[in-house]
């Protein structure tokens, strides 16, 4: 890993930072160095340290694959890294055109702040596991829906069922707090007929607070769902997914 700038008062600004961002309390992986500061340059080209994982042991090289503005919120703009970290014993190297290199392109993500004031950006969130081939990361984003702003992390779970383990985050009274997003998957599970099943992840889409999943018979192909689709719109009630409306659209 590239070596990054140091910062003082790291126990301050870690307490500061916690009032800012909730994180929630089953959060996997490290946080990285929470609250520490970082000059432009550094954040768009090196790699920042995350907790419980350590270079030779857990990965042999690291490397920013993607970096860009998400955008801006009461006066700070925020950026996100997307890190290549190439498990020890891969044969490929970060940046590669290799099956490998880009097996391991999207395997930790970083989002910055920076007030519009300062030249330096500040860590507010990372997330990286110990097990390189369990999550990958896509672009964090914005999203304004009727319960207020979002800030959505995607999360994919590695497999043939494209899970969902996406963070979500509800901005209130200038704070970034966590959104419960998974009892609402279990009570669709209990709404369905007997006989149907979801075996893939899902999705929801934020700007219409939809989603839509093949619902399977036992016996069907992991590719083809023959038990209809489950159309489902949502809403968020005290910072929970929860599902408004359910339809079932059985095949003829």
């Amino acid at each position: 890993m590239r070596s990054i700038e140091s910062v003082g008062g790291a126990i301050a600004t870690i307490a500061c930072l916690a009032l800012l961002f909730a994180m929630p309390a089953n959060s996997r992986a490290g946080s990285g160095q929470a609250g520490a500061t970082f000059s432009m340059a550094t954040i768009r080209d090196r790699c920042i340290a995350f907790d419980q994982l350590k270079e030779g042991r857990d990965y042999r090289e690291c490397r920013v694959s993607e970096f860009d503005e998400i955008g801006t919120v009461d006066s700070e703009r925020y950026y996100y890294a997307i890190y290549c970290l190439m498990a020890p014993d891969a044969a490929g190297r970060c940046g590669g055109e290799s099956a490998e290199a880009r097996y391991y392109r999207e395997r930790a993500v970083a989002i910055f702040t920076r007030r519009v004031s300062s030249e330096r950006a500040q860590l507010m969130f990372a997330r990286a596991d110990e097990d390189l081939g369990i999550f990958s990361y896509e672009k964090p984003r914005f999203v304004q829906t009727p319960a207020g702003l979002v800030l959505e992390i995607p999360i994919v779970v590695d497999g043939t069922g494209h899970g969902n383990a996406t963070e979500y985050y509800l901005r209130a009274s200038g704070a970034w707090m966590p959104i419960e997003s998974e009892a609402w998957t279990a009570d669709l599970q209990k709404r369905l007929p007997d006989g149907l099943q979801i075996w893939k992840g899902v999705w929801p889409d934020l700007g219409t607070m939809s989603a839509e999943t093949g619902l399977y018979r036992d016996g069907d192909a992991n590719c083809c769902p023959t038990g209809g689709t489950a159309r489902i719109h949502l809403a968020i009630r005290e910072r929970r997914f929860v599902i408004d409306s359910l339809v079932i659209d059985r095949p003829p």
